[in-house]
């Protein structure tokens, strides 16, 4: 209902104003109409009070269009906004505005409360001080890369592609941080044994052969070296190590190969007879030192050692 004015007239006791049952009705329907709009038409609300510049209401239901600014002071214990046309809202150091929320300290806290999205969340950087958690086979990607990296149930992380860590970085567990150090040259370094279940390990170069390096347990000042066989050997060997423990020598070492260790039920017939000049190896004086020697030396032996020369002659053919 529009506003009811009461017609004065043009000067006093004119006649030409309302009576007084016409005016006291646009009075009763003016007051009608606002007790009606601010309580229950008997009375005004208790929770409307107003100055000369504000209105305040105690527990209000908002409902309709709010034109301009409309500031609330106070605690808010609960209260319900279905449509909001503002640019902005301002809650405190809090700005909402359209596509944004932010806060002149720097953080916004969303307390324990999940925050869930069907679209995508991009943040310049994400720090927590709980666990991070997505659901099984939830991805972590880019621009570029959709799922960079998926989390499966198991709790095993699948890359998309290549992972790369810094110059020296390492790898580790709880137990042990730096179990794996890879450094700048491509050196790999383990701080303890290696296990390899597969039972093979291969060994790959580049162009020179390959080389696996012992060292003493001295700070590594001693290195013994296994090396392949060059590719003009064309070598697929199989070297199969002993059954009992011992020393392996080489045919540059000094040390002593057991008797037991030399097949010569496996070996070749010479197939001819022998001669003075076939080798046999002695041990020089019974010292340890090992020496070739001809047969001929043999029968030089026996001759200076017995009483008739011939009839061992003879015996020997």
């Amino acid at each position: 209902m529009a506003n009811q004015i009461l017609a004065l007239g043009t000067t006093a006791d004119d006649g030409t104003g309302d009576n007084l049952r016409v005016g006291g009705d646009k009075i009763n329907d003016n007051f009608l109409e606002l007790y009606t709009a601010l309580g229950d038409g008997d009375a005004i609300s208790s929770g409307i009070s107003a100055s000369a510049t504000v209105i305040s209401l105690v527990d209000p239901n908002i409902s309709g269009t709010i034109a301009g600014t409309f500031a609330i002071s106070g605690t808010q214990t609960a209260a319900t906004i279905t449509t909001l046309n503002s640019t902005t809202v301002n809650a405190g150091t809090a700005t909402i505005a359209a596509g944004s929320i932010t806060d002149s300290s720097g953080a916004i806290s969303f307390g324990n409360e999940n925050l869930t999205t069907t679209g995508t969340f991009g943040v310049g950087a994400i720090t927590t001080t709980g666990a991070f958690k997505g659901a099984d086979g939830y991805t972590i990607g880019n621009a570029s890369v959709a799922a960079v990296m998926t989390l499966a149930s198991s709790g095993i992380v699948t890359f998309a592609d290549d992972i790369l860590i810094k110059d020296g970085g390492t790898i580790g567990n709880a137990t042990t941080a730096a179990a794996i150090q890879i450094e700048a040259d491509g050196d790999i370094v383990l701080s303890d044994d290696l296990y390899i279940s597969g039972g093979l390990l291969d060994l790959k170069n580049e162009g020179s052969v390959s080389q696996i390096k012992l060292y003493c347990e001295s700070s590594n000042a001693h290195a013994q070296t296994l090396q392949s066989a060059p590719h003009s050997l064309a070598s697929t060997s199989v070297s199969v190590l002993p059954t009992l423990s011992g020393t392996l020598i080489g045919d540059g070492d000094t040390g002593t190969l057991p008797i037991v260790a030399i097949d010569i039920d496996g070996g070749t017939d010479i197939g001819a007879d022998l001669a003075s000049a076939d080798l046999i190896i002695v041990d020089d004086a019974a010292g340890g030192t090992n020496r070739k020697a001809t047969l001929a030396r043999v029968i030089t032996l026996v001759q200076a050692n017995i009483d008739d020369p011939v009839a061992l002659a003879l015996a020997l053919g």
